[in-house]
């Protein structure tokens, strides 16, 4: 399975204006084109994967608004399984997973879960296990590219347990600055350089309202098959772009040429 961050951020990487905040202000300062290539990001991947506060602060429907049938699986793990029934992913006829504990499984609500046409899995006892889960994901469901649009702790587990293949961000030009600011990844962090995840830059395109930024895993492989890169058939795309500066290094185009 391919794992791909996908996060809109500030220039000093924050996702909001603080907990409990929707990102919804961030996500006004894109155009009606930009949104589109978002939602059209959602349709290139079986699976897309958000954490419970932001169902709790948001309330998404995650579906692809631009493309009929071209809807991911949505995913949302939660230790403790507080998640209102009410939400928008439990409420629609969309496709809808979600994930908790064995110390967090209450069955009665499982039950009303899957009364609604949606699922549940139990990986972890204490905590979601999310290598157990990306198994399940594959094999039982046929998720090969998985999109996490995590707030910093979703994307700190998954981080930490090596699962994620690529970052893509579209970075506002904005500060907000404050410690206590959701960030891309919060969690508990790393105190060495050895233990740190190491991603390698393959883009950067300039764009009108951000600037999209794609990272790859340093010592990611295509080998085995099973997972490819995503292309998109209309603008803004998501290629390669380098230029060789004579002495046998390539750097991004987008350093050189705006």
């Amino acid at each position: 399975m391919k794992t791909t961050i996908f996060s809109q951020i500030s220039i000093d990487g924050k996702l909001t204006f603080g907990a409990g905040k929707s990102s919804k202000e961030l996500f006004s300062l894109f155009s009606a084109q930009d949104m589109k290539f978002i939602h059209r990001f959602r349709g290139n991947v079986q699976g897309i994967m958000v954490g419970k506060n932001t169902i709790l602060t948001d309330n998404p429907f995650l579906t692809n608004r631009y493309e009929k049938n071209k809807n991911p699986i949505r995913i949302i793990p939660t230790t403790t399984l507080d998640i209102s029934l009410d939400s928008n992913v439990l409420s629609d006829q969309g496709k809808t997973i979600i994930v908790t504990t064995e110390q967090g499984r209450d069955d009665y609500k499982i039950q009303q879960i899957r009364e609604r046409g949606k699922d549940c899995l139990i990986c972890g006892e204490d905590k979601v296990d999310f290598v157990e889960l990306e198994r399940q994901l594959e094999d039982k469901y046929g998720i090969i590219d998985l999109m996490v649009e995590g707030g910093g702790i979703l994307n700190w587990h998954v981080f930490n347990q090596g699962l994620v293949d690529e970052i893509i961000l579209m970075q506002l030009p904005i500060i907000i600055g404050g410690s206590s600011n959701i960030t891309l990844v919060d969690g508990e962090g790393y105190q060495e350089m050895s233990f740190t995840k190491k991603f390698k830059v393959v883009e950067i395109q300039p764009k009108h309202n951000y600037t999209l930024i794609r990272y790859k895993k340093s010592d990611s492989t295509d080998a085995g098959g099973h997972h490819r890169d995503i292309t998109f058939k209309s603008e803004p795309t998501i290629s390669s772009r380098y230029i060789h500066d004579g002495r046998g290094t390539s750097r991004p185009r987008a350093y050189f040429k705006s």
